[in-house]
């Protein structure tokens, strides 16, 4: 595959969804783009930011506008918490300042009802135990794993009451 070649590919599934410059990069990698006209048989650094400085200069990328969407679309419908979207957000190659800067544009209210929401319906679902205290260490263990802080949860204990 040549760059041409990937740029074109790139920009029609860009133009379809959302991407960052770390998933372009994956891609990137995966095809193993190479020069031939010059006898190397290895992936170029440049050819890589050739491809993904054109695709953010016609703002096919923009990895603030991923970021956006990405936490929106985790804390709506996959009712992820903060920690976990700004885990995921690192993984996929998003620089943490833009990760800071969605959070904070998404905003933290949205975020407390979904606590609010998955602590009622997962208090809810423990029906069976009887203890208090495995109950509640049940409930925080599974709000800390959906990527809320511990004193998020806490200061929904105190709201509750």
């Amino acid at each position: 595959m040549t760059i041409g070649q990937a740029l074109e590919r790139l920009q029609m599934q860009c133009s379809r969804s959302e991407y960052c410059t770390g998933q372009i990069r994956r891609k990137l990698h995966l095809w193993d783009i190479r020069e031939r006209k010059c006898g190397r048989e290895g992936f170029l650094q440049h050819q890589m930011d050739e491809v993904v400085d054109s695709l953010v200069a016609d703002k096919y990328v923009d990895d603030a506008r991923f970021a956006g969407a990405y936490v929106r679309d985790k804390a709506r419908f996959a009712k992820w918490g903060p920690a976990k979207i700004a885990y995921n957000l690192k993984m996929i190659g998003v620089d943490e300042g833009t990760i800071g800067v969605a959070l904070d544009e998404n905003g933290e209210l949205f975020m407390q009802d979904t606590l609010r929401e998955l602590a009622a319906k997962k208090w809810k679902s423990m029906k069976g135990e009887t203890d208090i205290q495995i109950k509640r260490a049940k409930l925080v263990r599974f709000l800390v794993g959906r990527g809320f802080s511990y004193s998020q949860i806490i200061e929904l204990k105190k709201d509750l009451g």
